[in-house]
């Protein structure tokens, strides 16, 4: 059965040019039994992603499944009554207006700051849901700018963070090498004073492509540099809806209508025993006994 996926309810229009790439890339699929079956919509949304190119398509659409599969305390069983439970910590937005290049913008930042609430699994959790639920509403993007506010974040969200390294490594991967869209920039605002430590945590799982696209900024201000302020929340200068409108309005809209959909979404992993050839361990792998947990003193 093929889910209703990359989007529950709105339409992808493959455009006639890349039909013939999106077909090769259902023949290859043919021949791979441990990945579930695919609309054409999800298939193009990978083809989309990865510019076009349909060798780097496959890579992505293998990565995407095998690493759910690795995951299942991040993919699977998502009971959306939990999920609303932890958008009750952090504010999580998609802007409603995109940048002059047609780049949808993400906004995350935490809600309530009382370290005892936080989980870090369960906030990647969190995290990864909703994101599947923005790519189901907005559908195909020119690309994606994600800002970070760091505004709340303490020494004691980090000592939790520190002793869970093999998640953020599951988190890097993911959004490096699953995630299907094009991450244009990672804007990461109010640093100050605990980047130094935050870049120790997620730097040596960073390949150089995501370097580069990290931004960092001490206030909101320069974000002008990468695209209008207008477009931002009210709260933030901008002419949007407030932070806190924007995340209630996609956390209704996850309660009312995606309860089945992201429950459903556990059976889009990779079914190891059906894969022809050795299984795949370079995405997620142990790590070394020394770096399993990093001080942040």
């Amino acid at each position: 059965m093929k889910l209703k996926y990359p989007c529950l309810k709105r339409d992808i229009t493959i455009p006639a040019e890349y039909v013939p790439e999106v077909e090769s890339i259902k023949a290859w699929l043919k021949h791979q039994p441990h990945i579930p079956p695919l609309s054409d919509e999800f298939v193009y949304t990978f083809l989309h992603c990865n510019y076009y190119r349909p060798e780097r398509a496959k890579d992505n659409i293998d990565a995407y499944f095998t690493v759910r599969g690795q995951c299942p305390e991040l993919f699977d069983n998502r009971d959306v009554n939990k999920l609303l439970e932890q958008l009750e910590l952090y504010d999580m937005a998609m802007l409603p207006q995109s940048t002059k290049e047609g780049y949808q913008v993400l906004l995350y930042r935490l809600k309530d700051t009382d370290t005892s609430k936080f989980n870090f699994v369960e906030a990647l959790k969190t995290f990864f849901a909703w994101n599947d639920v923005v790519i189901s509403e907005r559908g195909i993007s020119e690309g994606y700018i994600v800002v970070f506010d760091m505004n709340g974040l303490s020494f004691g969200h980090l000592a939790r963070v520190s002793v869970q390294l093999q998640a953020v490594k599951k988190f890097m991967v993911y959004i490096q090498k699953c995630h299907p869209v094009r991450l244009k920039s990672v804007q990461v605002i109010n640093t100050a004073p605990l980047i130094d430590k935050i870049l120790a945590l997620v730097k040596p799982f960073m390949e150089s492509d995501l370097i580069q696209m990290l931004q960092l900024h001490t206030s909101v201000d320069t974000l002008k540099e990468t695209f209008s302020l207008s477009i931002l929340p009210k709260d933030y200068g901008g002419e949007a809806p407030s932070t806190r409108q924007l995340s209630d309005q996609l956390k209704s809209l996850i309660k009312d209508s995606y309860g089945k959909w992201l429950k459903e979404s556990g059976q889009l992993v990779a079914v190891e025993k059906k894969r022809v050839g050795k299984p795949r361990k370079e995405y997620i792998g142990e790590m070394e006994g020394s770096f399993r947990s990093l001080s942040i003193d």
